[in-house]
């Protein structure tokens, strides 16, 4: 039986959206498995039998039995989803989900069609107990795995140094409370979005640019590693960092920062489980950051430690696809 694992080739995507799928393929590759390469394309641009003839062309390597670990979403369509999950199982492939996001769970959708979807995978891949219990809200019944955290490969920088900097690095789309921040400094990495670029950011945004994906834990080199998301809109982006695993988290455990977040959010649960930073209620507590004494952030680096070598080395990555040979076969 062979085992494969989905991986969407986007070039023209910023290399950061594609880190946690590409670590994902590279971290199941090394563990024996194959990469089925999947072409991401418009629908529009073609009908029904050239999309079925590309699916074809992606499976045609596979035989009844394999096993298929899907990384979830494609954002591709929905027909193009439902497609590829009909031919797993008309070629009665062992078929996996795993998620990365979830959509219907962060944006307000009126044709949630990812969870009819997932009801017809043998197994799902979620972030915690807490998002397994909202699909199971939504019908779906799994079976599922828990992943509490993705792996972020890299060349393993020094420790960072304590200090009482503030780093933020992510997607400015889901943080609209940087155009209005006006408390504790605040380090901020990333690409400043085109409808953002004839704004001048508060004085506490100190702009530090884009870097590569395994340059940037190199630049993390001090201080702590903040992971803050706004509810605005038909957003919930907020709401949803009580069920998932942000990738930013690996991000800077990687790097050995301690961590900050919202004490509601499942990155914030362990947090204080494992003692590796603070939680916080709202962004105005940031200036606490200021009373960590040298010893307190010693000792938070020193437990965050086996996580973060686990994380450089795809640990958690391994570990999940340990648990579905265990499952499967």
């Amino acid at each position: 039986m062979t085992r494969f694992i989905t991986q969407t080739i986007e070039p023209w995507m910023p290399l950061g959206a594609l880190k946690a799928k590409g670590d994902y393929a590279k971290i199941a590759q090394s563990a024996g498995w194959q990469i089925l390469p999947l072409a991401r394309y418009n629908d529009q641009r073609f009908d029904d039998q050239t999309r079925q003839e590309k699916i074809n062309q992606w499976l045609q390597g596979t035989q009844p039995g394999d096993t298929v670990l899907h990384q979830f979403p494609t954002y591709m369509s929905a027909s193009f989803e439902q497609n590829w999950l009909a031919s797993l199982k008309t070629r009665q492939l062992q078929s996996i989900l795993l998620i990365h996001d979830i959509e219907p769970l962060r944006l307000h959708k009126t044709d949630p069609w990812e969870f009819d979807l997932l009801k017809g995978y043998d197994l799902i891949i979620a972030h915690s107990s807490a998002m397994i219990t909202s699909l199971k809200e939504q019908g779906i019944t799994g079976p599922f795995i828990v992943q509490p955290l993705f792996d972020y490969l890299s060349e393993s920088p020094g420790l960072a140094q304590y200090s009482h900097t503030i780093n933020f690095a992510g997607t400015f789309q889901k943080s609209p409370w940087l155009q209005e921040y006006n408390d504790y400094p605040i380090e901020v990495f990333g690409h400043q979005p085109k409808k953002w670029q004839s704004l001048s950011l508060p004085e506490p945004i100190h702009l530090r640019g884009n870097y590569a994906p395994d340059q940037l834990p190199r630049e993390l080199n001090s201080g702590f590693g903040l992971l803050w998301d706004d509810d605005f809109d038909d957003r919930y982006y907020q709401r949803y960092t009580r069920i998932n695993a942000p990738h930013k988290a690996s991000l800077y455990l990687s790097a050995g920062l301690p961590l900050i977040a919202w004490e509601e959010s499942t990155i914030g649960k362990i947090i204080t489980e494992k003692q590796i930073g603070f939680t916080i209620s709202s962004l105005e507590e940031l200036s606490q950051v200021q009373n960590i004494s040298t010893q307190q952030y010693e000792s938070w680096q020193t437990n965050l430690s086996p996580l973060r070598e686990k994380i450089n080395r795809g640990g958690f990555t391994l570990a999940t696809l340990a648990q579905i040979k265990k499952q499967l076969d």
